[in-house]
This record gives C-alpha cells, sequence and structure tokens, in this order.
C-alpha cells in the first residue's frame, strides 16, 4: 500500500548518528504516546537504564505498556526481567511477556526470536519503528544500527495483528519464570556477551582474562551485583577490570586506589582499552576532575567528599588491592554508594588481611584461584578422595578391543563393585553423584546397569541444552528422584552443578588437566554440602594412573616435578601437601599405592613423550588458537610448568626456551624466527624463574623504546621495592643481548612484530610470577627453589661462578649441599651432609680445606643454607631448597683423611613436614 507524499514526508531513517537518534526518538515517544508495544529479542539492563524511567514515567501516567522480550542465545538477563516485574507489580497497566522457548519449527526444534519492534499510539495518528535496535547499551548508544518510523495506519494494524499472536503464545512473565530462567543462565553461559566488543580495544585479554571476564559476565546474567577477582600482582587484574568495564559500558566509572602514585597508571591501562571515547579524571588531593565519564580516586579522598556525589552517580565501581577494604575508608565509600555493579580486586590469598574481604563481596569469585587457595580461603568445599583399586577391568586392552573394555566396565559384576564403594563412602541425604564414563555406549550402558541399583540418567553431547538443564536440577533436587547422572565430556568445562555430593571416575585418567577440571566439577559450595567424595576407580594402567598422583601433587605450596617427593606423597596420603586441616583427605589402596611407586621410580617423567602430551592437552583445554602464550601458563591449575619444557632435551640438545621447545615437539603454528633471536629467546627464559625482576624490566623498557640508562634508572625505581642504583649497574654489567655507548642502551637483536609479540609475552610472564611468588621481599623466601647462578645474582656477585659449593662474604657463607639420597642406604651411613633434627643440620667441608676459609667459617655470623636431595634426575639439574639462615656450631675434623670439616648448623626455622620427608627425616 502506498502512502500520500504528505504521509511519507513523516517516515523517518533512524541511527546513532541522525539529527535524532533511535534512542531519542523512543524517549520522546514514550513521553506522548497513549499505549506501546514493544517487541524486542534481546534486552540488557546497561542498556534498559537508559529508557527504564522514561517507560516508568509513561506507565504512571496512565499509559498503556506491553513489552514481549526473549530467552533467545541466554541473552537478556535477569536484571531487566525482575524490573519489568516490579514495574508490573505496582502498575497494572503494565504487562510483560517471555518468550521461553515457546516457538518451534515441524521437528520441534526451538526457533530464534529475534525482532524488534516498536508500536506506538498517539492520539491523532500510529507509529511503527522497526529495524536493527535491540534494547542494549551498545545498540542505543554506538553501534551502527538502522531503524526506520512508520506512520501509516494500515502497517501499524498489520504489525499489531502479529504482535498479538506472538503476545498470546508467549509466557506471563512471573517469579517462577524468571528464577526457571536465571537457573538456566547459570548452567548455560558458555559464551562471551554478545553484546561485548573488544574489537576497538588496542589489547586483547589473555586467558586468565578472558576466563574471568566470562565469569563476570554470567554472574551478571543471572542477578549478581558485586564480585571479588583475586589473582596475583602482576597478572593484569587492572586490564581485567578495563575489559569487564568495555563490556559492562557503564555511564560514569569510579576506580578507587588506595595510593595515589596508581592512579595515573590506572587511568592509563584504562586509555588503552577505552582510547578517547570516554573523558578521564583523577580525584584526589592534588587534583579535583569529578566531573570526568571515569574518575580515578584515592579512598581517602573520596572518603571525605561522598556528600558531593549521588549515591547512584557511578553505574560501575572498582575496588582496587581491596584487601584493603576492611579499613574504614572502604566500608564508609562500599556503604555509601549504589552502582550498579561493584568489582573488587586483589592479590592472592595469603596476602590478605583477613577474611572478611571475600564476605564484602558476598563470596562471589567469579577468576577461579589456584584450587590449593581456594580450599584453604574457604572457597569451595573440600574433598574425599579414595583411589580404589579396580581388578575387574583390564586397561591395558588395546584401541581394537574397546567394544570388550567397555563391557567390562558396565557388566553386572562390576556394577556390583561400584555400588558397593558408593554406599561405604557416601554422606548421609539423596546421593547427588556425577559420574564421569570412557564414551558414549560406556555411559549408556552404566545408566541401564547401574539403574538397577539407582535412579540414574545419562548425558552426551545430542543432549539439548533443555534435556540437560532438567538433568542437573533433577540431580540436585532432594525431592526428584535422580541420583547418578553418566557423562562424557560434556561438563569438563562452562558447567557446574553446585549440589553434586560424589564424583565417580569410571574411566582411566591420562590428563592431569582433565583431572582437576572434572574434579573441580563438584567443588562449588551449595547448601548442606560440607565436602564432596570422589571416588576413582583405579585399573591396572598405571602408567595412565601415575597422571593422578601429578594432579594431586600440584595441590602443594611449591610443587616441583620430582620423583622422590612424588614417590613421597603418594606413599604417605599426600599428608604433606598440608590441606588436612582444611578437610581435604586422600586415600590410595595399598596394592595400587605400590604399583603406582613401582612406575614412578621406573620412568622418566621427563621424557618427551610426557611433556608432549602434557602441552597438547592443556593447549585442547584453553582451546588455544595457535599456541598456549607463557601467560597462559600463569595461575592456572590446569596449566604444566612451563619451565619444565624449557629444561628437557628433545634429540641430545636443551631446548632452554618455550620457543625451542614447541620447535622441537614440531607444533605447525609458529612463527619463523632467525638463529639469532631463537639464541635471545633462549637466553633471557634462561632467566625464569626470576629472582630479581631487574633484567627483564631493563629488557622490557629498550623494547618500548626507553634507551637513556637514566631513564630505565627511573623505571626501575618506580617499579621495584627497595631499588638501589647499584643493582642496575650489577645487571648490566651481565646482562647480554645489550649494546652499551655511553649512557645509550639498544639490543642487539633484531625485531620484528612476531619476535616483539613473543618478548613482551615472556617477560609479562617472568615479572607476574615473579611479583606473585615474591611480592615486596627482596631477600631469599623460605623454602623456595634456587639456582646456584640466581644466588649470586641475588647477592650481586657474577652468576657465572658456580663451581663450587661454599662462598665467603663480608660476615656470612653460603653453603649448597646434596642430600645424595639417591645412594645406597650403606653409603648413606658414610655421607655426612643430613638434617639430625628439623632445625639441625649436619655439614661436611669440602676436601683440603685452607685455613684461611676454615677461619672465615668460624668467623662468619651466620650462613644461608641451601639444600637439594639429588643433584639431578633423568638429565635434569634440579634446584635448592633454600632452608633459611642458621649459625655455624661445633666445627671438628674428621678422620676420613680428606682434610674435610664437620660443623652442626643451628638453623633459626625448623623444617616443615613436607620437608621433613622429603629429606629424610621421616618415613
Amino acid at each position: 500500500m502506498q502512502e500520500s507524499g504528505a504521509a511519507s514526508m513523516q517516515n523517518q531513517f533512524l541511527t546513532n548518528y541522525t539529527e535524532v537518534t533511535f534512542l531519542e526518538k523512543i524517549k520522546d515517544n514514550l513521553r506522548r504516546c497513549k499505549s506501546f508495544s514493544f517487541s524486542v529479542s534481546f534486552i540488557k539492563k546497561a542498556g534498559l537504564v537508559l529508557l527504564f524511567k522514561d517507560i516508568e514515567a509513561a506507565v504512571e501516567r496512565g499509559c498503556t505498556g506491553r513489552i514481549i522480550t526473549s530467552t533467545y542465545q541466554n541473552f537478556t538477563d535477569i536484571e531487566s526481567l525482575k524490573s519489568f516485574f516490579a514495574l508490573m507489580n505496582r502498575c497494572p497497566n503494565f504487562k510483560c511477556h517471555l518468550d521461553y522457548e515457546c516457538f518451534h519449527d515441524s521437528a520441534y526444534s526451538t526457533l530464534g526470536y529475534h525482532s524488534k519492534g516498536y508500536l506506538f499510539m498517539f492520539d491523532d495518528h500510529t507509529e511503527v519503528i522497526i529495524g536493527s535496535s535491540n534494547i542494549t547499551r551498545y545498540a542505543l548508544l554506538k553501534n551502527i544500527e538502522w531503524d526506520v518510523v512508520v506512520r501509516d495506519d494500515a502497517v501499524y494494524q498489520q504489525a499489531m495483528a502479529e504482535f498479538e499472536d506472538k503476545w498470546n503464545a508467549t509466557h506471563l512473565l512471573n517469579g517462577e519464570i524468571i528464577n526457571l530462567y536465571a537457573n538456566k543462565l547459570n548452567f548455560a553461559i558458555e559464551r562471551w556477551d554478545m553484546d561485548y566488543d573488544l574489537a576497538t580495544a588496542n589489547v586483547k585479554p589473555n586467558f586468565m582474562q578472558r576466563k574471568a571476564l566470562k565469569e563476570l559476565n554470567r554472574y551478571r546474567a543471572v542477578g549478581t551485583n558485586r564480585a571479588l577477582v583475586v589473582a596475583a600482582a602482576g597478572s593484569g587484574k587492572t586490564y581485567l577490570a578495563a575489559f569487564d568495564a568495555l563490556n559492562f559500558n557503564p555511564k560514569r566509572l569510579l576506580y578507587i586506589v588506595h595510593e595515589g602514585s596508581i592512579l595515573k597508571k590506572s587511568l592509563e591501562t584504562f586509555q588503552d582499552v577505552f582510547g578517547s571515547n570516554v573523558s578521564y579524571g583523577i580525584y584526589s588531593g592534588t587534583s579535583k576532575e569529578s566531573d570526568a565519564d571515569f574518575v580515578f580516586a584515592t579512598n581517602i579522598t573520596m572518603c571525605k567528599t561522598l556528600e558531593l556525589f549521588a549515591r547512584d552517580e557511578f553505574d560501575y565501581i572498582i575496588i582496587d588491592e581491596c584487601h584493603h577494604a576492611t579499613a574504614e575508608t572502604y566500608k564508609k565509600i562500599i556503604a555509601y554508594f549504589e552502582p550498579e555493579f561493584l568489582l573488587g580486586l586483589t592479590a592472592t590469598p595469603e596476602r590478605m588481611d583477613n577474611q572478611d574481604v571475600f564476605d564484602l563481596f558476598d563470596k562471589n569469585v567469579p577468576y577461579e584461584l589456584r584450587l590449593r587457595d581456594a580450599i584453604v580461603n574457604d572457597l569451595v568445599v573440600p574433598f574425599k578422595y579414595y583411589g580404589i583399586r579396580d581388578h575387574l577391568v583390564d586397561y591395558g586392552l588395546t584401541a581394537s578391543e574397546e567394544r570388550r573394555l567397555t563391557a567390562q566396565m558396565a557388566n553386572d559384576e562390576h556394577c556390583d563393585f561400584i555400588a558397593a564403594q558408593i554406599e561405604q563412602h557416601r554422606s548421609n541425604g539423596k546421593l547427588k553423584a556425577l559420574a564421569f564414563c570412557r564414551n558414549v555406549t560406556h555411559a549408556r550402558m552404566m545408566s541401564e546397569v547401574m539403574g538397577e541399583r539407582y535412579h540414574t540418567a545419562y548425558l552426551t553431547g545430542r543432549n539439548d541444552i533443555g534435556e540437560r538443564i532438567r538433568a542437573y536440577n533433577d540431580l540436585q533436587n532432594d525431592n526428584a528422584d535422580l541420583e547418578i547422572l553418566f557423562t562424557v565430556d560434556i561438563l569438563n568445562e562452562g558447567v557446574d552443578i553446585p549440589g553434586v555430593n560424589m564424583v565417580l571416575f569410571l574411566r582411566p585418567t591420562e590428563s592431569s588437566t582433565i583431572f582437576i577440571q572434572q574434579l573441580g566439577r563438584g567443588l562449588r559450595k551449595y547448601s548442606n554440602k560440607s565436602y564432596v567424595t570422589v571416588l576413582d576407580f583405579i585399573g591396572n594402567s598405571y602408567k595412565r594412573s601415575v597422571q593422578i598422583a601429578f594432579a594431586l601433587s600440584s595441590l602443594a605450596e611449591n610443587f616441583v616435578v620430582e620423583k622422590r617427593l612424588m614417590a613421597s606423597l603418594v606413599r604417605d596420603d599426600f599428608s604433606a601437601l598440608g590441606l588436612r586441616d582444611y578437610g581435604v583427605e586422600i586415600h590410595i589402596d595399598d596394592l595400587s599405592k605400590e604399583e603406582i611407586l613401582d612406575f614412578i621410580d621406573r620412568e622418566n617423567f621427563n621424557a618427551i613423550k610426557y611433556l608432549k602430551q602434557d602441552y597438547f592437552n592443556f593447549k585442547k583445554y584453553i582451546n588455544a588458537e595457535f599456541y598456549p602464550r607463557h601467560m597462559d601458563y600463569f595461575n592456572n591449575d590446569c596449566a604444566p610448568d612451563i619451565i619444565r619444557f624449557m629444561s628437557i632435551k628433545i634429540g641430545g640438545k636443551k631446548t632452554c626456551s618455550y620457543y625451542s621447545f614447541l620447535q622441537g615437539i614440531g607444533e605447525e603454528n609458529l612463527p619463523l624466527f632467525t638463529d639469532e633471536q631463537v639464541e635471545f629467546a633462549n637466553y633471557i627464559s634462561g632467566m625464569l624463574p626470576l629472582v630479581r625482576p631487574h633484567e627483564y624490566e631493563i629488557l622490557r623498557a629498550l623494547l618500548a623504546g626507553s634507551c637513556e640508562i637514566a631513564a630505565i634508572d627511573l623505571i626501575l625505581r618506580e617499579r621495584i621495592p627497595g631499588y638501589e642504583p647499584e643493582q642496575l649497574m650489577h645487571a648490566l654489567r651481565f646482562l647480554k643481548g645489550v649494546n652499551q655507548q655511553g649512557q645509550q642502551l639498544s639490543l642487539k637483536v633484531s625485531l620484528d612484530d612476531q619476535f616483539r609479540e613473543y618478548l613482551l609475552d615472556a617477560f609479562e610472564y617472568g615479572l607476574t610470577r615473579y611479583a606473585a611468588e615474591n611480592g615486596s621481599e627482596t631477600g631469599f623466601r623460605l623454602w623456595q627453589n634456587y639456582r646456584m647462578d640466581q644466588v649470586q645474582l641475588k647477592l650481586l656477585k657474577n652468576p657465572g661462578y658456580t663451581a663450587v659449593g661454599t662462598y665467603y662474604y663480608d660476615d656470612f657463607v653460603v653453603i649448597f649441599a646434596s642430600l645424595k639420597k639417591d645412594l645406597s642406604e650403606a653409603d648413606k651411613l658414610n655421607y655426612k651432609d643430613k638434617f639430625l633434627e628439623p632445625a639441625l643440620f649436619q655439614w661436611e667441608s669440602m676436601a683440603n680445606l685452607p685455613a684461611s676459609d676454615l677461619s672465615k667459617l668460624k668467623a662468619s655470623t651466620y650462613t644461608h643454607v641451601f639444600i637439594r636431595k639429588v643433584s639431578d634426575e633423568n638429565g635434569i639439574t634440579l634446584p635448592f631448597t633454600y632452608v633459611g639462615t642458621g649459625r655455624l656450631t661445633n666445627g671438628r675434623p674428621t678422620n676420613n683423611g680428606n682434610g674435610t670439616y664437620l660443623f652442626d648448623i643451628v638453623m633459626e626455622n625448623t623444617l616443615p613436614d613436607y620437608l621433613q620427608y622429603d629429606f629424610g627425616l621421616t618415613r
């Protein structure tokens, strides 16, 4: 139907850049209309706040309002629905309907609800606005959107007929359906927010940040309005906050820090992400730029001037270093403001002042800490692990015998055995068990056979999301029948079922990465759940099952892959992990234990086949497009130790760097570096893990273009606690790959974009790991591992001089000792270096000790002591453990004819239990 010329003149084309924008047009119509009817597929709270007061005002003046929205793609958020529901309860002339899988095709597959239509009735005319705009902040403010206003009664009637049809087919919004959708979101959000656009950012999030951002989005989608991110200093928390703010897209943002010196750096980080799209201001004792879009303030200044700001002044607030948040100034700020979202950032839990900081954020911690830290800080429930010998299944069968193996695993006798173990170890109340199976056939058969004993179900990738959610809900619901849910891989990531109280491993676990993933499925807190029971049915393939020992050993505070440590942990049911006080129990039956120990003793875990498997398992886990970057390995329970990759030999040649390792294992997605670049990569990797940050800070500064020594000195002063200029001079004296001409420095190696990116990633990893492990401490750290060259570096000596085991300085001595625990029992009796007590070490000097050295030993005020059990394992040189300082006492000559002296070193610190076990004091 063609309009008259007069009518067509009244039609409009709208964008976010026309003289009248789409948002302005909708707001104006809401002020004047008699009724409005919106059909909008996607609605986000961040977009709705731009319109909600206008919708509310229209309804309150008597306008009739109706809105249909959808759960399509799990995009519309809970907060928006709650706002509509509250308005419905206040104003009977407003109604909202929800498309919750209401429309289907002939095969009963759910159809997507994707409309964007806005219908208005006025006293003298009607308008239909149809186009691309949803109610999201990006759609209403930034995106390239096209919308058309049509003033034609016939078009309005056609659109209204379609609206009425969809209105009658959808659900009236109510509390029950909101809760149902919230539950679905809690399980189903496995992707980025569609409203999240990093294309305009100058930097991209790393794996840790992507993982945290995804979880922050999920928390907000289910209505959570505050969360705490706990990650190590230097791990990119400020960038994470900036990325999440970009996702949220606040009109006004407040960033609170406790120290003015951090403000500018934080502001610059946000500028990296947002560019010039927003204005920035500093609000401190010396600057009062309070009108900016993004305000960066100190807690002291903000606390003194709170009354100058409205309570809802900022819709997004970030509290940095919020382990200080229990201080009164922070409490006052948090209590005063009413943001839509409050984000806390802090360092690793062991540096927190107290536990109250978790409570301030309702214990919402979207970024997964190391599992150990989460257990210690009561963020997850502990677990009771039982490694159970399974004599009824032969995991040694070949791939061609798969059907026979599956039949063994799902026959009546085996299921009786599994049921007996379940009954022996189950907790009181309803059984809520999640069982991981070998394949789809195994899951189906287990469900069928175990179904004679329990209420069971099985899920595979073929089940749609609705079927999965029903199963998750039934498993958690005390009033539902389901007791055991069998699955293959669909729960490895992206989904938690918090109510689970038992996890069953019914297949050989070849990957410690997968084991940690699957273990984590059961550790979420839940009402009346104090722990989760893990039953691991260990078969006869100890080559595979030993991976579980690796995974459990990774829960140690300072874990190094070393066979004797592994064996001692297995032998003693992992008591040396120090987690029993937190409710963790680990038990492996004696026969399985002995066979695992025998395998550990025989096997070389530094063999290329193991490290290659570790690498590709991790690459698959993080879904790396090319190869995992250095930073992807940081602070991740599922990550192998990247330092191991740099320490092995491939083809008789030491790898030396991550790049060389990747070349050696045949990674196909590598950039091509020159021999000179590979040599430099090997050199910088040889410093890892860092014992001081100076070299990496210098190299990073040179990479960024700072070339003058004076400029680098300023950078080091700013970034390194306790910095002294002599440290810079010492670093430059021994740093390779750097040209120095007068006061100018430059890198010798040629740079291209790919090599520059590789170096920046390596520097970020080294410095971040150093900050996490050392904080502001500058001395040696108790129980940490050091190489001899690293000790010399920290003492400002020549790191290349590592020929002997004893070094003499002004008033102290540095002693390196290997305990030779690989000797036979008879030879051990003749070896003198050993712990006599947990705080008393007997040490034998070098042979033919000169009188001058003996005098230095006796005159020394104290000694630094570094101990290792053996010098190397399977071709890899092992580091020394720093056991602290002590006093040399009771010096006496030996009678072995070698001119050695014995001393008893009285240590200041007592060995912790796990090192007593490791160093042979306990059995």
